[in-house]
């Protein structure tokens, strides 16, 4: 598609972060593209993010940038409620669009979306990273095996200090108005896309939920029962806390008829697994790393800079879009997880089971 000229809008937390991704990615020559503008409403900021970041241009307009005819491809990386009109805007222009989870702060906002998209026949992804975890990447290849049996229980625990503090600094997370909902929608959404991509479509939940920091309509801890159409039950508990010595972590320990595979870490990090009457083994995070770079085609050394989610996650949706491939996961999984992330709440609300899909 010639050079692809990106544009950034949202100069955040998670903005610095892709920022900082997509310059690797260009100064090291991975693809064919040029850094053309970072957009945030401060247009201080805009201005010191694209100084630090190599982009030839800054701005305060979202849309006058979608518009301007000078970008092909856009990461949305704004605070949630501003997803919905951005995308709608860049689909209209034809742009290729990564934008950050959660879509946006409904499943029914979610799904415009994803029609906005469809109906343009944009490329597009969302920022689900765990897709590109090494870990989670290795967890899913020992699952595979026949020789497991079935998969019998997964328990998945995601906690994180509460993010309006902190390197996050988000305090536009305290507000429903912005972000929809707490740790569930805003963080777990992630937990819940890669629970359906290890074992499958879920057939109903049930959940309770609780305030705890005293945010109107921020939830700080929710825990679901997940039942597969594969008979295993999932049990998921998010939390935000304010343990603030404490990183970002996920647990996951996954039981099948005839083994046993867990980890504590979720990007990079090691990886128990038995079977039968073998002994526990632990593959460790040089073999995870190393066996995931090999899956993906970046064994060789000079792709140690983009040794983080983000990076790997901006890397394989800016080289789809060099090879003319389909990037992913799309808006189609993003969509599903909303789904999910739905009935969730569904069930909280009601105290009653819901089945999947919802009506």
């Amino acid at each position: 598609m010639g050079t692809i000229r990106i544009g950034l809008i949202g100069a955040g937390f998670i903005g610095v972060n892709h920022a900082n991704a997509i310059e690797a990615i260009i100064a090291d020559g991975f693809v064919d593209a040029e850094f053309t503008a970072i957009c945030d409403q401060d247009a201080s900021r805009a201005e010191a993010i694209a100084g630090a970041f190599g982009a030839s241009n800054h701005c305060d307009d979202p849309v006058g940038l979608i518009r301007s005819g000078d970008i092909d491809t856009v990461f949305i990386c704004t605070p949630t409620d501003a997803h919905p009109h951005l995308v709608e805007a860049a689909a209209s222009e034809g742009l290729n669009i990564l934008c950050e989870k959660p879509l946006a702060r409904s499943l029914s906002e979610a799904k415009a979306m994803h029609a906005a998209v469809q109906s343009a026949g944009v490329k597009n992804q969302v920022g689900l990273v765990l897709r590109y975890s090494p870990v989670f990447h290795t967890i899913k290849r020992l699952i595979s095996d026949p020789e497991l049996g079935r998969p019998m229980s997964v328990i998945f625990r995601d906690d994180q200090y509460f993010p309006i503090q902190g390197i996050y600094g988000s305090a536009w997370r305290s507000d429903v108005e912005v972000a929809g909902g707490g740790t569930l929608i805003e963080h777990s959404i992630h937990d819940v896309d890669i629970m359906r991509w290890l074992f499958g479509e879920i057939a109903s939940v049930r959940s309770r939920m609780r305030n705890f920091a005293g945010h109107e309509g921020i939830e700080d801890l929710v825990t679901a029962q997940l039942e597969f159409e594969s008979g295993c039950i999932g049990q998921l508990t998010s939390i935000w806390h304010n343990v603030l010595g404490r990183e970002s972590s996920r647990y996951v320990e996954i039981f099948f008829e005839n083994g046993y595979v867990s980890s504590e870490d979720d990007f990079i990090g090691s990886v128990n697994y038995q079977r039968g009457k073998g002994g526990l083994k632990t593959l460790s995070s040089k073999e995870v790393l190393g066996e995931y770079l090999e899956s993906v085609g970046m064994r060789d050394p000079r792709f140690n800079s983009l040794h983080s989610m983000q990076a790997l996650q901006n890397y394989h949706f800016l080289k789809a879009l060099e090879e003319g491939g389909a990037p992913r996961p799309t808006f189609d999984a993003a969509l599903k997880a909303h789904e999910i992330v739905e009935a969730i709440y569904q069930a909280a609300r009601d105290n009653t089971e819901v089945k999947l899909p919802l009506p």
